[in-house]
């Protein structure tokens, strides 16, 4: 019984290594673009974007639209920076509009 519950014990301390071993980017997924879109979204339609990780082998921004579709594009591309600071505008008053 003694032998029992010592290799119990080594057991679940083993266990306990591997889990406490995960790394703690483990829960957060990185989601990367596998190419870029030329198609030119309009700026209405867009909610919100984000850079894609640089773990990522395309840099891309990514664009969220209303209708919760995101859209990998160009970075370089000139409407895209001014998309970007057009979004980075709206969001900006909108947080300074509220009470």
């Amino acid at each position: 019984m003694r032998n029992l519950t010592a290799l119990l014990f080594l057991l679940s301390l083993c266990s306990l290594h591997l889990v406490s071993s995960v790394p703690t980017s483990f829960n957060h997924i990185t989601r990367c673009c596998s190419g870029t879109s030329t198609v030119r979204i309009p700026l209405k339609n867009i909610v919100n974007y984000r850079w894609t990780s640089n773990d990522c082998p395309v840099k891309a921004i990514v664009f969220e639209t209303l209708n919760k579709r995101q859209h990998c594009v160009d970075p370089s591309a000139v409407w895209v920076n001014h998309h970007m600071k057009a979004v980075d505008l709206r969001n900006s008053t909108t947080v300074t509009a509220k009470p």
